[in-house]
């Protein structure tokens, strides 16, 4: 009998040590993969933070034209004028949440599950992070500077049919990277701007957007029509879907996107090994299209995220020029 446990007991000390060894051996997959997928995203980041401050991207030129109008003509808006042109460079509350969203990935997760979900948080960065993708974002901040004018400054890439609502609209509610939707003791969600854009609602005389009401009416916003897919985080994402299903209305309807993402959440753990492979083999495949002169060079650079960024907003450097130079002949 002593032999038998002897040999139990080597048994079971040798299988720990092989279970072990296996789950060392994905635990360090894991970590090289991600690895490797924050270089790509870090090194897509610092191209765009290039771009943002050398102002190769259009909405950037406008941002900087229209804010330093708004503090000129418009006194009562010059802080937030000034604050929101901020984000016509890297210090901006858009690229540094980025760069905060990169810095809190996880690199050695203890599950396939963890690990699927900072992947995918990789990809939404990367997403976010594509030069295009962030120049079409920088829209709404155009467009909420301009809301400012009284009329003076134009919007951008807004049907004509909602331009006169865009002009009194702030387009900047439902973006998570100034701000959230909070529960108040009420059961209501009501939108809480983060730090300084709180003065939002000193200039906008302390009004609540409620996402009842505010979701019930159109909004023509980069991130709330196209961006809320792709950009925030995935907790982000999913917030946003369980709003929507939760206040339904024909201007809030979660995207097929949306649904497929948040229905497939819990099972991308196992299509997580071959999400690198994939994602680096479209990696050449950039957007040919561009929102600065560098573009045709950050094609090659940008990862698999650029071919995915293109929307109804991919004329946004366009139209961007064109209000730009109607801005310069006269307003």
């Amino acid at each position: 009998m002593k032999t038998g446990n002897s040999y139990k007991a080597q048994f079971f000390a040798g299988f720990s040590i092989l279970l072990l060894l296996l789950l060392s051996g994905c635990g360090n997959r894991f970590e090289e993969e991600l690895t490797l997928q924050k270089a790509r995203t870090a090194q897509n980041l610092s191209y765009l933070k290039d771009q943002i401050d050398k102002k190769q991207l259009t909405n950037v030129l406008l941002i900087n034209q229209y804010a330093d109008t708004i503090a000129s003509k418009k006194p009562a808006y010059r802080d937030v004028a000034l604050l929101l042109k901020k984000e016509a460079s890297s210090e901006g509350k858009a690229y540094q949440g980025l760069l905060r969203r990169l810095n809190e990935i996880n690199l050695k997760p203890t599950s396939e599950e963890m690990a699927a979900a900072n992947t995918r948080e990789l990809q939404l960065i990367g997403i976010a992070g594509d030069e295009v993708e962030y120049n079409n974002s920088l829209a709404d901040v155009v467009n909420t500077l301009a809301s400012f004018s009284d009329g003076e400054l134009a919007v951008i890439n807004v049907p004509a049919s909602g331009k006169a609502g865009a002009q009194k609209a702030n387009a900047l509610v439902g973006n998570p990277s100034y701000g959230g939707w909070k529960r108040g003791s009420d059961g209501r969600s009501f939108w809480e701007w983060y730090g300084m854009y709180s003065m939002f609602s000193n200039v906008m005389g302390g009004n609540r957007y409620y996402y009842s009401s505010w979701s019930s009416r159109p909004h023509y916003s980069y991130y709330n029509q196209y961006g809320r897919n792709r950009w925030g985080s995935g907790s982000d994402v999913n917030r946003n879907y369980n709003l929507s299903r939760n206040n339904p209305s024909k201007y809030n309807k979660p995207s097929a996107a949306t649904k497929a993402r948040y229905a497939t959440s819990s099972t991308r753990s196992s299509r997580y090994g071959g999400s690198s492979s994939k994602s680096a083999s479209r990696s050449s495949s950039g957007s040919s299209s561009g929102s600065s002169s560098g573009s045709k060079k950050s094609s090659s650079r940008s990862s698999s995220y650029g071919s995915r960024s293109s929307s109804s907003y991919g004329s946004s450097s366009r139209s961007s020029s064109s209000s730009s130079r109607s801005f310069r002949s006269g307003k």
